[in-house]
Formats: C-alpha cells, sequence, structure tokens
C-alpha cells in the first residue's frame, strides 16, 4: 500500500507532497526479503492466535465482560468500559488509550495471544543473562481499546529502542509515523528522550512548534487481522478510526541491540550512576555476540510470553 509523505503548512494542515512513501503489506513468508529499519504491516501475521476471528466488542463484552478495569483512576467492568467506548464519538472521544497489561492484568488472555508471532523472534527481553531490572519500565505485552476519535497523548518511539509489533483484532487505526532522521523538528524531551516534549501534536500550535511544520510524516491505516511492525527509533502516535482492540508488544534482537545498549548507558547517566553504568554497558557489550551466537543456534526463540 502506498501511503501519503506531507509536511505542515503554517496554518497547522497538513500538506500531501508529490512523493508517495510506500509501507508494505506482506505475507510472513516473504520477511527474510525486506529491508530492515522499515515499517512493514503483516497480512497474516496473527492468524496463529486463537482469538484472530472472534476478538469482536461483542466477544468481549460476554466473555470478559465482567472483568475488573482501571481507567483514569475509576474501576469499572470492561462491559462497562466497551459501551462507554462505542457511544464515543470523533467530536465527543472517550478515553485513550485504555490499556491493560495481559500478563499482569488481563492474564486469561494469555492463552488467546499465544505463541508469539515467529517473525517477532528471536527476542531477548527474556534471556536470563540479561538483568530483567533493566526492562521495569516495558510492558511487554498489552491490549487496547478505544472509540472513534481516541487519539493516543504524545508523540514517541518505544522506550529503550525496541522495535514495536502492534497487532489489530478488531477495527480500523491510524498511525501517523516519523523516521528517526526527523527527531530534530520532534521536539524531543530531554528528561524523556523516547517522547516528544510538544503538547496537542495532533493539531499542533505551529507558533510554539516551529519546525514541525518540516517533519515529513507517514500514515497509514491499520486493519483487522493486520500487524504492523516498527523498527526502534521511529516515532508515531495512533487514532482510532472507530472502534478498536489492539494488541502491542516489543522485541530486542541483535539488529537493535545496540540502540539498546546506548539508551541503557544514556539511562544510567541521567540516573548519576556512572560506575555502575560503565561496569554494565561492559558486561552488555561482551554479551551481545555471545546471544548472537546462540541465536544462530536456535536461541531466544520461545513462543511463550513469560511473566511480565
Amino acid at each position: 500500500m502506498l501511503t501519503e509523505s506531507s509536511t505542515l503548512a503554517a496554518s497547522g494542515e497538513r500538506i500531501i507532497t508529490d512523493a508517495p512513501i510506500g509501507v508494505a503489506r506482506v505475507r510472513v513468508e516473504d520477511a527474510a526479503s525486506l529491508p530492515l529499519r522499515v515499517p512493514v504491516i503483516f497480512t497474516d501475521a496473527s492468524d496463529v492466535w486463537p482469538i484472530r476471528r472472534c476478538a469482536t466488542p461483542d466477544y468481549f463484552r460476554s466473555v470478559h465482560g465482567a472483568h475488573r478495569v482501571r481507567v483514569l483512576g475509576k474501576d469499572c467492568t470492561l462491559a462497562q468500559l466497551i459501551e462507554r467506548l462505542q457511544r464515543a464519538t470523533p467530536d465527543d472521544p472517550g478515553p485513550y488509550p485504555c490499556k491493560f497489561e495481559i500478563a499482569t492484568d488481563f492474564h486469561e488472555l494469555l492463552g488467546d495471544v499465544t505463541p508469539r508471532l515467529r517473525c517477532s523472534l528471536p527476542d531477548r527481553q527474556l534471556n536470563p543473562l540479561i538483568p530483567q531490572r533493566l526492562f521495569s519500565g516495558v510492558n511487554n505485552l498489552e491490549i487496547f481499546f478505544g472509540g472513534p476519535g481516541g487519539r493516543f497523548p504524545y508523540l514517541h518511539f518505544d522506550v529503550l529502542h525496541l522495535h514495536a509489533w502492534i497487532t489489530q483484532l478488531h477495527g480500523d487505526k491510524e498511525f501517523t509515523l516519523y523516521a528517526p532522521d526527523q527527531a530534530e523538528f520532534l521536539y524531543v524531551n530531554p528528561d524523556i528522550p523516547w517522547q516528544s516534549a510538544m503538547r496537542g501534536h495532533h493539531n499542533p500550535d505551529l507558533t510554539r512548534y516551529p519546525l514541525f511544520a518540516a517533519a515529513r510524516a507517514q500514515k497509514v491505516v491499520l486493519h483487522a487481522g493486520e500487524t504492523l511492525f516498527l523498527p526502534c527509533g521511529w516515532w508515531h502516535t495512533a487514532r482510532s478510526l472507530g472502534m478498536t482492540i489492539s494488541i502491542a508488544f516489543d522485541q530486542l534482537g541483535a539488529d537493535n541491540w545496540s540502540d539498546f545498549l546506548a539508551d541503557i548507558a544514556a539511562q544510567r547517566r541521567r540516573e548519576r550512576h556512572f560506575a555502575g553504568g560503565l561496569l554494565l554497558a561492559a558486561y552488555l557489550r561482551l554479551l551481545g555476540p555471545l546471544l548472537g551466537v546462540y541465536e544462530a543456534f536456535g536461541g531466544n526463540r520461545n513462543p511463550t510470553w513469560g511473566v511480565r
């Protein structure tokens, strides 16, 4: 599918440029022929999940409707949340994102989204040689519910330069993507460098954020059954075009290992853990090639999700 490349006019209106940018839609069997570090949509990756063909709002209401969730500081049932989101409109959107960690908050869903997608392996996050405390800020497997007009609240890339995988179970969701080389126009938050400091990025105030007018965006709509792969460092945000249900998770592999190490080192410097940070960085640098050998013989390809 060809998506649009665009910039912003001074008025804040998105202006479409002449050169379209492709986000390929492919089958898993064709993944090996794709270039690295570009977004890709897999049309059949989630076919292995039991929930793939039944994940409708009615299904979740009937099977999991009594499940208690917490949204914006208030408790409700999942059925109540779904009803609220289905009443939403683009002019009066419901809360977003309504996201829940499956391993801890929605454990009964774990079997429905297992096995892990084959094209998202190997993954190093659960390897016992990597200190698990490094992933304390990573939500490894989440389910998102959204209603019409629901918009992600900030522009970001996934923490620690992990690759992002997003599967649309129900409905259509529009993603706006920015390549890593667009960061200079995105007002990176120096304290949270994987997030933009812009407020209202969906309709930005260009007098406050004039550089954003030069940022080149790609838009793509993800449909039910499709999985979007976003390489590490790709900035993105999302908007629900109707009632939506999505699954998201991250990946750490050989190709983003050096980016991961750089983020870990920067994090330790921000926390002023200088000596410990140097030792940790040295250990992880030595570990990388060993994990590569392990993966060459089939390692780090566990199809289960672990405990986080």
